[in-house]
């Protein structure tokens, strides 16, 4: 697995699982966050890919509380996040909640 640190808003390689570590006790990784109703809409840098591709995924989406919890999905770049967490606050304000 590769570990990456954001430089401004570009992510780059570290070398090692412990400069990742520390990185990570020292900077802010939220990209966006919105609250809709009950829900929670979350965007953060994870700073690591579990999906071994290319490009690595690296920023996540996830909505906490409502119809639509547990809603997720992953980026390479913050303007794909950004834009990502956007899409993903205006689908839960108007779609209809997922059915039962």
């Amino acid at each position: 697995m590769r570990y990456y640190k954001l430089v401004g808003h570009t992510p780059v390689a570290v070398n090692s699982l412990s400069e990742w570590q520390e990185y990570l006790h020292s900077a802010q990784n939220l990209v966006a966050e919105t609250i809709v109703g009950s829900s929670k809409i979350s965007t953060s840098f994870s700073g690591f890919d579990l999906t071994f591709g290319e490009p690595p995924l690296l920023f996540e989406t996830m909505v906490l509380g409502g119809p639509h919890h547990g809603r997720m999905q992953r980026y390479s770049t913050w303007e794909q996040a950004l834009k990502g967490h956007d899409d993903t606050v205006i689908q839960v304000m108007t779609i209809m909640p997922p059915s039962e």
